[in-house]
């Protein structure tokens, strides 16, 4: 038996015990638990008070961690801890009194050099949950608020700190928004590809840096920059009229074009570009009868489709959708797939997209609604097999599975895992399969026969799946386990 991964898995293992794991082999376990979906409270509470930090930051950095254990780990003695403590995307927001007493904490200087700054740490705050900012910018602590108000994390719903109390938090505010509204000139563009020059590129834009990116021969910024809005019209005629397709695609979906440049679209050679400017809206009638007339399907299908839109579904393109009905029914795909993502979508047209001719409709009603249908869900898997969390959803079919044993596809043959009427003699021959994910899945199946479960705790690549399967006797695993070496003196 290879203990470590025997113990890894088994921390896994819902029906382990995570306590006797702990006590005995915390950092294997540790290394196992964070792999779980969820953590029960009293797991979470031994883990939060167990000496080794290893196992503390395991905690912190659980998706599942609850707020009011990581508000304790926030004072935890390791710096480390408190950091991880702050939060991760997906990780439950913390109670407003700990976040405001956080906040307030982040803003002492640091004692060494190994802290971040204050600001680089509420820059981590703002990757863990954008909300945080907005919460700052509310916070009673001035030093927060002046934080808060500097413009790396600027937004409009922050403009009542311009008549903060506290002056210097307001010109701060004030300076970040003259700083968020200043025009880019040629001196604010990096020298290359970073973070910085795309956020530049998205900003109002000095006709002199307009001019030196379309003309620089960068492709990626000029696509990058292409749907700005602040571009002067004659600039927007070098986007019309580039030696490359996908530039002009870009241009013909921008709002504001002038008739000239809409019938130079409209009569481009590539019919990616038509079709672009087919799903325009206001097209003028000889536009619309010309490409309606166009040789290529697809334009004609782009033409057509926007043609029939009502005011609302046009709204609805650019806006939310405030009509799902509508949207569901609508001869645009695009409609159609935003309202197949509404879990709230009524039945009746749940029924009607479950069989949409876009692939992509049907992908996102399998995604997102809960009473997708059975076989949609499985049709969705079998013809996007990346989507692996399909099989989890609920409705998803389990029997008749092992039919895709011999499939060509590794992803598809995992589905065999599911069938509680498959054979045990194909499970068993799947933990041999060529590809490492069948082997792994077939080995947590809670259908592989008891026996074989067992075999694979002596398999190098194996025993941490198998002793993570749900149906392996986990008592009789840890009696068979050796006590953890003692350390050394």
């Amino acid at each position: 038996m290879i203990v470590d991964a025997v113990v890894a898995g088994l921390a896994e293992n819902p029906a382990a015990p995570a306590d006797v794991l702990l006590r005995r082999w915390p950092e294997t376990a540790a290394y196992g638990l964070r792999r779980r979906e969820t953590l029960p409270m009293a797991v979470q509470e031994a883990m939060a008070a167990h000496p080794l930090r290893e196992v503390r930051s395991v905690l912190a950095h659980h998706r599942d961690v609850d707020p009011g254990i990581r508000a304790r780990l926030l004072d935890d003695a390791d710096w480390g801890i408190r950091h991880a403590a702050l939060g991760r995307p997906g990780q439950r927001p913390l109670a407003d009194p700990d976040r405001t007493r956080m906040m307030s904490e982040l803003c002492e200087p640091p004692a060494d050099d190994r802290r971040p700054t204050p600001e680089e740490l509420f820059e981590d705050l703002a990757m863990a949950d954008p909300e945080n900012i907005l919460f700052a910018a509310r916070h009673p602590d001035h030093r927060v608020r002046r934080i808060a108000a500097l413009r790396t994390w600027w937004r409009d719903e922050m403009r009542v700190l311009l008549t903060d109390p506290d002056p210097e938090v307001a010109a701060v505010a004030a300076e970040s928004i003259a700083e968020h509204e200043r025009i880019m000139r040629p001196a604010d563009l990096p020298d290359q590809h970073c973070h910085a020059f795309w956020r530049t590129l998205h900003r109002p834009l000095s006709r002199e840096l307009a001019e030196q990116v379309l003309t620089s021969g960068d492709r990626e910024a000029i696509l990058s920059m292409s749907r700005n809005p602040s571009l002067p019209p004659d600039l927007v005629n070098l986007l019309a009229g580039h030696t490359d397709p996908e530039i002009r695609v870009h241009a013909a979906y921008r709002e504001g074009l002038t008739g000239s440049q809409i019938a130079q679209l409209v009569a481009d050679a590539e019919a990616e570009v038509r079709a672009a400017i087919g799903a325009h809206a206001g097209l003028a009638a000889e536009h619309v009868a010309r490409l309606a007339a166009d040789p290529d399907d697809g334009v004609r299908a782009a033409v057509a489709t926007h043609a029939h839109l009502n005011a609302a579904e046009r709204a609805m393109l650019d806006g939310p959708i405030t009509d799902v009905a509508l949207a569901a029914r609508s001869a645009h795909p695009v409609l159609r797939r935003r309202a197949a993502g509404r879990p709230d979508l009524p039945l009746d047209l749940v029924a009607a997209l479950a069989h949409d001719p876009v692939d992509g409709v049907r992908l996102e009603l399998a995604r997102h609604h809960p009473h997708a249908p059975a076989e949609l869900l499985l049709r969705c898997y079998l013809e996007n097999p990346r989507q692996s969390d399909l099989p989890s959803r609920p409705g998803f079919p389990l029997t008749g599975l092992a039919r895709f044993a011999d499939h060509a596809d590794p992803r598809i043959r995992r589905l065999v895992a599911l069938d509680p009427q498959a054979d045990p003699s194909v499970l068993i021959a799947l933990t041999e399969d060529p590809d490492a994910g069948v082997r792994q899945t077939m080995a947590r199946c809670p259908h592989l026969p008891a026996d074989r479960i067992i075999a694979l705790l002596n398999h190098p690549e194996l025993a941490r799946h198998a002793a993570a399967n749900p149906a392996i006797d986990v008592v009789a695993v840890l009696a068979q386990l050796p006590p953890p070496e003692a350390p050394a003196p």
